[in-house]
């Protein structure tokens, strides 16, 4: 184990800035995967079996190389994991999730994952930062560094941080001494991300991407068969974050890239007076580029309608939801998820692949 190079690399993730950091010992490809590694691979493999992958099906081509990192980084020994806040308020303020109010948070957070990997190899190691950007299980390596553990509603939820992160890495052939597991499940009884989901996408640890708001207005490439009714969200989707007791301890983030955008708080109404020229320039340099103009407009259309029913035509055999949740007149949840975040803000602690 190379224990100064470790300190060096706890530096700099410090001095970047990230809100939290630990690292993982990658086994040779001869020897077993760690024991939490090795069932999070399982359970992915079932997950896509089961299709709840929906349509993404980056998500589920090449298997295998999502079993094991040395297939990204020949010889990787080590990985490091980062979370970055994206975090800004507990109200409900907007149509849009809070991850794509400012910035793209991927040339960020490369860039500042890129400056560890630079100095990695000057070191004379191999470095691979990725940003969403390699087939690796992220969150189950967060937790086998002891940033987290994974939720009922599938997010790596941190002690301090909560949920409401961005997770990057680099991937090394450095020897680096690791952190140790995280190894408890602090959601315990509590449910209130899955009986909040007003789509009923999410069972315990379990996320069905065909029923996800989030995958409708972000990844789906149709709004047509299927879709359900989307509560008065246009891009993503917070509800399980915005119940989950967890995200009390969140801080409001100092980043300057993820500053706010304007569109962030503008009513669902503002977004259909919008031409698709102007939608396509808020999108610029953001993560609102991942939905198409069109669609995003017609999502606001179609908000205007504010009693249409849910629609679960398509989906699994599975029992909607008793309530259904949207935004208010607003742009604030409904009193009964209004009620379940206030107990959280009273609460010390509580509580897929």
């Amino acid at each position: 184990m190379k224990v100064a190079l470790t300190h060096a690399v706890r530096a700099l993730a410090e001095g970047l800035g990230f809100e939290a950091w630990g690292i993982a010992a990658v086994p040779p490809l001869a020897e077993p995967l760690p024991p939490l590694i090795q069932s999070a691979y399982e359970r992915y493999l079932q997950w896509i079996a089961q299709g709840n992958q929906a349509d993404m099906r980056y998500l589920a081509e090449n298997p295998e190389l999502r079993r094991h990192p040395a297939y990204v980084l020949p010889g990787a020994r080590s990985i490091l994991l980062v979370l970055q806040s994206y975090f800004h308020t507990r109200a409900a303020v907007s149509p849009i999730a809070q991850y794509a109010w400012g910035k793209d948070y991927h040339t960020s957070l490369y860039r500042r994952l890129d400056i560890i990997a630079d100095y990695l190899r000057r070191q004379g190691e191999q470095a691979r930062p990725f940003v969403d950007t390699a087939p690796i299980l992220e969150k189950a390596w967060a937790v086998q560094a002891g940033l987290g553990w994974i939720g009922k509603n599938t997010l790596l939820i941190s002690r301090k941080a909560g949920s409401y992160t961005f997770i990057g890495g680099v991937l090394t052939t450095a020897s680096l001494v690791p952190d140790s597991p995280f190894t408890e499940d602090l959601c315990g009884r509590c449910n209130r991300c899955i009986e909040a989901c007003p789509t009923g996408a999410l069972e315990p640890y379990v996320l069905d991407a065909r029923r996800c708001i989030a995958y409708w207005t972000i990844e789906a490439n149709t709004l047509e068969e299927g879709c359900p009714y989307t509560h008065g969200w246009l891009f993503g989707c917070d509800i399980c974050q915005q119940v989950c007791p967890w995200n009390r301890f969140a801080k409001p983030q100092g980043e300057p890239a993820f500053r706010p955008q304007a569109y962030a708080f503008w009513p669902r109404e503002k977004w259909t007076t919008l031409s698709r020229s102007q939608v396509k320039k808020l999108q610029q340099g953001t993560a609102l580029r991942r939905a198409r103009p069109e669609k995003l407009l017609r999502l606001a259309s179609q908000q205007k309608d504010s009693t249409a029913a849910p629609s679960f035509e398509g989906f699994p055999a599975k029992a909607a939801p008793a309530a259904c949740l949207s935004f208010g007149e607003k742009g604030g949840l409904p009193a009964r998820v209004r009620g379940q975040d206030n107990t959280a803000e009273r609460l010390h602690s509580a509580p897929g692949p």
